[in-house]
C-alpha cells in the first residue's frame, strides 16, 4: 500500500506542476452483474449464482512538451452471492510518466503497474486462487550524439516486484548501454549491453545476476516494420545453484499487406524468472492466458504468435491468431509447453449499438507432471449507448475445461451471462 501511495504522490506533484492546460481527467462509475453456472469451476458440486462488482474507473492523461503521463486504474468490490468465496476488493492498473528533465539528452521514466496472476499456475483461476500483484519501476536515460545521427544511450531502472499470497518480493537494479547506429531513415543498428540483478526477500530463493550481450536490426517502412534481436544470456545464482546461459532472441514483424489487412508476427527466446512475470500479470504481452509461472525459479522461455487482422469496411472486421508458449525450467518439474488459437469478429451494427464475439481453445500440456489439458472459450457482447456518457452491456459466454491428468486439474464447464453499466461521470466524451 505504501509503494502505491509513493507512485500516487510522485505522479500528483507532476500533475499540478505547469504545463497542465493539455491535462484531461476521466472518472467512470460502473456496476457489473454476472451470473454463473459453476462459481468454483469444477465437476462436482457445482454453486450457481450471482457475482455484483461495483466499481469506479480513474484515468489521466498529459501529452506536454515537459512530460507525458498517462494513468489508468479501476477499483472494485466483488461481492459473492453464495457463501462459497469471500467478497473481496480489486485495484488493478497502470501508471506511465516520462519526464524530459533535459530535451532530447535526459529523460526520467517510471511506471507503476497492478494487476491479477494465479497463486497456484495449474489450479483453474478461481477467486480463491487469485492474487493482485504490483511492479514499480523508475530511473533516467541520458542520451549522446557521437557522431552524425548515432545515439549513445545509458539506462538506470529500478524495479519493485511483488504478490499479495506468494512469497516472491523482489527488488532488481537494471544497468544497460546501448549505442544506435543510423544507417538510413529507416534502419538502424543497435548493440546493446545489460546487467540485471534480482534481489529475492525469500531467502530460499535464489538471487540472480544476468549479463545480456546483444544486437538488434529495426526497420521502420510505410507498409513494414519489424525489429530483430539476437545475442547471449548469461545467468548466476546463488544458493549453490549452477549458472544458466544460452542463446536469446526476439523478433517482431508488422506487415500492412493492404488497406484492409494487418499480419502481426513475434518471437523470442529468453531466460526469465518469476519477478519479471509478475510484471505481466494476467495477460502477458502477446499471449492471451494466465500466468503460468508460480516459482521462484529460472526458466527458458520460448514463444511465438501469428495474428491476421481484416477489416471488411469501417463498422466490421475479424482477427486470427495462434501462439505457442514453452517454459522449459532449470531445476524443478514444471516443464509446459501451450498452444492457443482465437477468433474474434466486431460490429458496428449502428451508430450507438456495437457487438463483439470471441472464441479461443488453449491446448496446455505439462510435460513433466503427465498432465494434458484443453480451454475452451467464446464471449458475446452487445454494446448500447445512450448519449455521450452511458454504456449499456450484455454479454454471454462459455468456459469448458477438459483434462486428462492425474487429478492436478479438474474438468468444468461454466456459462456465464453478464449485464453491466458504465456511466462517464467527468471526462471527454465519445
Amino acid at each position: 500500500m505504501l509503494r502505491f501511495q509513493l507512485t500516487a504522490i510522485a505522479a500528483g506533484c507532476l500533475l499540478f506542476s505547469g504545463n497542465t492546460y493539455a491535462l484531461e481527467f476521466g472518472v467512470i462509475l460502473s456496476e457489473e452483474s454476472e451470473y454463473t453456472t459453476n462459481s468454483g469451476q469444477t465437476d462436482v458440486d457445482e454453486v450457481e449464482e450471482w457475482i455484483h462488482s461495483p466499481g469506479l474507473e480513474l484515468s489521466a492523461e498529459h501529452a506536454g512538451p515537459a512530460y507525458d503521463l498517462n494513468v489508468d486504474y479501476r477499483f472494485a468490490r466483488e461481492i459473492y452471492q453464495q457463501d462459497l468465496y469471500d467478497d473481496q476488493n480489486e485495484a488493478t492498473g497502470v501508471a506511465d510518466l516520462r519526464w524530459r528533465v533535459l530535451p532530447e539528452r535526459l529523460d526520467f521514466i517510471a511506471n507503476h503497474t497492478r494487476t491479477q496472476s494465479a497463486i497456484r499456475a495449474i489450479a483453474a483461476a478461481t477467486p480463491d486462487n487469485r492474487q493482485e500483484t504490483y511492479s514499480s519501476s523508475a530511473g533516467p536515460i541520458l542520451r549522446f550524439n557521437p557522431r552524425g545521427s548515432d545515439q549513445l544511450e545509458f539506462q538506470y531502472q529500478w524495479f519493485d516486484r511483488g504478490a499479495e499470497e506468494s512469497d516472491v518480493d523482489s527488488i532488481t537494479h537494471e544497468s544497460s548501454a546501448r549505442y544506435i547506429i543510423a544507417s538510413s531513415q529507416t534502419n538502424s543498428i543497435v548493440i546493446e549491453a545489460t546487467n540485471r540483478q534480482v534481489q529475492y526477500d525469500n531467502g530460499l530463493i535464489p538471487d540472480l545476476e544476468y549479463d545480456i550481450a546483444r544486437v538488434g536490426w529495426l526497420r521502420t517502412g510505410a507498409d513494414v516494420t519489424f525489429s530483430v534481436y539476437g545475442g547471449f544470456n548469461n545467468v548466476e545464482r546463488t544458493n549453490d545453484r549452477d549458472d544458466v546461459d544460452g542463446f536469446a532472441g526476439q523478433a517482431e514483424l508488422e506487415w500492412q499487406a493492404n488497406s484492409r489487412t494487418t499480419l502481426t508476427l513475434t518471437g523470442a527466446r529468453e531466460l526469465r524468472d518469476r519477478s519479471e512475470n509478475l510484471a505481466s500479470g494476467r495477460v502477458t504481452e502477446d499471449l492471451d492466458y494466465l500466468v503460468s509461472s508460480d516459482l521462484g525459479e529460472v526458466f527458458t522461455n520460448t514463444r511465438g504468435s501469428l495474428r491476421i487482422a481484416y477489416a471488411f469496411d469501417r463498422t466490421t472486421s475479424i482477427s486470427a491468431a495462434i501462439s505457442y508458449d514453452d517454459e522449459d525450467y532449470e531445476d524443478v518439474g514444471r516443464d509446459s509447453e501451450i498452444i492457443t488459437t482465437s477468433l474474434s469478429f466486431s460490429r458496428a451494427l449502428n451508430t450507438l449499438t456495437d457487438l463483439a464475439f470471441s472464441v479461443s481453445n488453449a491446448s496446455q500440456e505439462f510435460l513433466d507432471e503427465r498432465d494434458d489439458s484443453d480451454r475452451l472459450t467464446f464471449d458475446l457482447n452487445v454494446t448500447r449507448s445512450f448519449g455521450r456518457r452511458l454504456d449499456l452491456v450484455v454479454g454471454f459466454g462459455y468456459e469448458e475445461r477438459d483434462s486428462d491428468g492425474e487429478g492436478l486439474t479438474s474438468n468444468y464447464e461454466e456459462w456465464i451471462a453478464t449485464i453491466s453499466l458504465r456511466y462517464l461521470l467527468t471526462g471527454p466524451g465519445r
